[in-house]
């Protein structure tokens, strides 16, 4: 391959696609607000700007005749910006309705609602008192979200109604706009959902079990394969996706999608991206299934063929490395150890010795992953145990 791959974002979801992007041999620019982005030291160029400013970037690139993609892993933020600068660029593009489904937390239940699949009730809006009165009539618990915020941003839980208001305003302080969704919580087992899209349909979809940590929070901490659909939820997942992709008029590239399966059974469409997920998430899937998510969003972005059919079936672990006191890293221990587990497959640290951190709030907050992959569940999950037991972030001022 030759060229050059337009990154938006350096955050630490997008270091697969620069690394596969360099074995692919294509150069990147990076594209982040953050001279210190996780990501800017695997790229080949760096520009300083905001990926939610496309003419900027465009002021900066426009001109080249290297570019042949521009890509927005594992973050919804730069999706506008994808599409405006594919189409200012003549290059393969996002659908608008792809694009405001992936941002927009409540056009997307809107999209779900038209579409009859599982529902439960929600209300969104600005922050202010008519969105409490609205908010009011919902089922309690409610989940107070940012309209567009991901990675776990702005989240909070409300018991009754009078909590609703300073929820909400919280969470608009996250949202670009200031726009505040409310949703009635849901019950129920949680699930991710990796697909690649080809001429309108879905023509992989890789299915995890979802850990999250508890409420007010719910951050992801883990991904686990195989998940324990049954095959009728498995082809029930692939014709709800059909179907919305189709009403979204998205024809090729990454899905992401987050669902619930209630007590009942019923399967919930939570939220959706239309990009390659975070967490690992790309080398879970090429190691449990043997399709390449990363390689193949770049072949969307680029208009190249992408050979995503299932070769294997194996079980596989990613998880989140993360702290929950603040603190000062003075020693990350045991990874020489952690990296000897036969079973690992990816190892990658965001935080080192004299780096500050933060509690897992949001997920912005993580100080690596790690992906194993086995034989059989039991394998892979005595692996990741040994891996957590043996590798630990040593902190000063943590409690």
């Amino acid at each position: 391959m030759t060229g050059t791959l337009v990154i938006l974002g350096g955050a630490d979801g997008s270091a697969s696609t620069y690394r596969r992007a360099r074995e692919l041999g294509y150069r990147t620019i990076c594209v982040d607000r953050r001279g210190d982005a996780v990501a800017r030291p695997l790229a080949d160029e760096f520009v300083l700007a905001s990926i939610r400013d496309p003419r900027l970037i465009a002021g900066e690139l426009d001109g080249r005749a290297d570019i042949v993609g521009v890509l927005s892993p594992a973050s919804d933020t730069g999706l506008p910006a994808q599409r405006e600068l594919a189409r200012r660029w003549g290059l393969p593009d996002l659908s608008a309705a792809a694009v405001c489904a992936s941002q927009d937390k409540s056009y997307f239940r809107a999209v779900c609602d038209q579409l009859g699949f599982a529902s439960y009730g929600y209300v969104a809006g600005a922050a202010d008192g008519e969105l409490a009165l609205q908010a009011a009539a919902l089922r309690f618990p409610v989940l107070v979200k940012p309209l567009d915020a991901q990675s776990s941003r702005g989240i909070q839980v409300c018991d009754d109604a009078s909590e609703v208001a300073a929820a909400a305003r919280e969470a608009a302080r996250f949202a670009s706009d200031g726009g505040v969704i409310v949703e009635e919580y849901l019950a129920g087992k949680h699930y991710s959902a990796e697909a690649f899209v080809d001429r309108g349909q879905i023509a992989f979809v890789g299915v995890s079990a979802r850990t999250m940590t508890p409420a007010p929070y719910f951050v992801t901490t883990a991904h686990r394969v195989p998940a324990d659909l049954t095959a009728e939820q498995e082809r029930e997942l692939t014709e709800v996706l059909n179907a919305l992709v189709a009403e979204l008029d998205y024809q090729r590239g990454p899905l992401t999608i987050d669902l619930l399966i209630d007590p009942a059974g019923r399967m919930h469409l939570i939220e959706m991206g239309a990009r390659v997920g975070g967490n690992g998430l790309g080398e879970l899937v090429r190691h449990a299934y043997g399709v390449d998510t990363v390689a193949a969003s770049i072949a969307a972005a680029t208009g190249d063929p992408a050979d995503v059919a299932q070769t294997r079936s194996r079980a596989a672990v990613s998880e989140v490395l993360y702290t929950d006191h603040p603190g000062v890293v003075t020693e990350v221990v045991g990874a020489d150890e952690a990296s000897a587990v036969p079973e690992l497959v990816e190892l990658i640290l965001f935080a080192s010795a004299g780096q500050e951190v933060l509690p897992y709030h949001n997920a912005a907050n993580k100080l690596g992953h790690f992906v194993v992959v086995a034989d059989d569940p039991d394998q892979a999950a005595a692996a990741a145990a040994a891996i957590r037991a043996t590798l630990r972030f040593d902190l000063s001022g943590a409690a």
